[in-house]
């Protein structure tokens, strides 16, 4: 059975594959992510891809601190 994985902030809905209950997930404020086939809908959460699962947003803001302090330190050495 094929299943729409939908999303709503960070909380994912498995749902039937059929367009009627995806536009009403639609106009709740959930936007389609990806279909996947399983046999119930947890099988369907679980076979979700990692990404969909995590965000790495998270990486940016280290990531842009540790390229500044390399900056930082590059001129103060200078």
């Amino acid at each position: 059975m094929k299943f729409y994985i939908v999303k709503k902030d960070s909380r994912l809905a498995a749902i039937p594959a059929q367009e009627s209950i995806l536009n009403e997930y639609k106009e709740r404020g959930f936007e389609f992510v990806e279909v996947i086939a399983a046999c119930d809908e947890s099988d369907a959460l679980s076979r979700t891809t990692p990404s969909v699962t995590g965000s790495k947003k998270w990486l940016i803001y280290p990531t842009a601190l540790v390229i500044l302090s390399l900056i930082a330190i590059i001129f103060a050495i200078n």
